[in-house]
């Protein structure tokens, strides 16, 4: 009997914890956009606001997942969600990247348009100017070594 009193216990407290995830991601705080005034675009920033929603629920959806990982007790759980949680964030990172890269040139071009500059006027383009850009460095030991 006292077994099967356990397991109750178990889901009140994984019901408790994603009842906790789910309040604390309806709760995080909105931050001002990184991309405010006249030089960007509105669709930037309804770019950056959808993406910021995507990692909120990425977030939230790890924290659930980790949560019930946790109550297995081997602990071989926590091992699966964090790979594939950690893969996840990393895919959605790759493709954040690439659609605000190419939303900055959209904003750069239409910039460059309306002031009248030429391609051949404007030089390297901003978002090619990141670290992660067309130059690639070796890392050794964490440090990029250029």
């Amino acid at each position: 009997m006292a077994g099967k009193a356990r397991y109750p216990a178990k889901a009140r407290s994984v019901a408790q914890a994603v009842a906790l995830s789910l309040a604390l991601a309806a709760c995080s705080t909105t931050q001002e956009s990184n991309f405010a005034g006249p030089d960007y675009s509105d669709d930037t920033r309804k770019l950056e606001k959808q993406m910021m929603a995507e990692a909120t629920a990425l977030g939230t959806a790890q924290g659930v997942a980790g949560a019930a990982a946790s109550m297995i007790p081997m602990g071989a759980g926590s091992l699966v969600t964090t790979t594939a949680g950690r893969a996840a964030r990393d895919a959605m990172m790759i493709r954040h990247d690439k659609l605000m890269r190419e939303q900055i040139e959209r904003d750069n071009a239409a910039f460059y348009k309306r002031y009248g500059i030429t391609d051949a006027d404007a030089g390297p383009a901003v978002a090619d100017q990141s670290a992660g850009g067309p130059k690639r460095c070796a890392r050794r030991g964490g440090v990029r070594r250029c």
